[in-house]
C-alpha cells in the first residue's frame, strides 16, 4: 500500500489526495524515518529563510 493510500491526506496542506493522483514523498525523522506523501510542489519542511524574505518583502510592496 502506498504512502498517499495509508494517508489519504496531504502532509503539508492537508487536502485529500485524488483518485490515482500523482504524489511526492517526503522522509521525515521522529525518532525514526518515515515517509509521509504530499502533494506535488508542497512540502513539510519550512521554506529556505531567502525565499521567504522575498516573499514578505514582495508582499508588503517594499522590494
Amino acid at each position: 500500500m502506498s504512502a498517499a493510500d495509508r494517508q489519504r491526506t496531504c502532509a503539508a496542506c492537508g487536502g485529500p489526495f485524488a483518485p490515482r493522483e500523482r504524489t511526492g514523498l517526503e522522509a521525515v525523522i521522529d525518532g525514526e524515518i518515515r515517509y509521509v506523501a504530499v502533494h506535488p510542489w508542497h512540502s513539510t519542511h519550512p521554506p529556505r529563510r531567502e525565499t521567504e524574505a522575498a516573499r514578505r518583502l514582495t508582499a508588503t510592496g517594499t522590494a
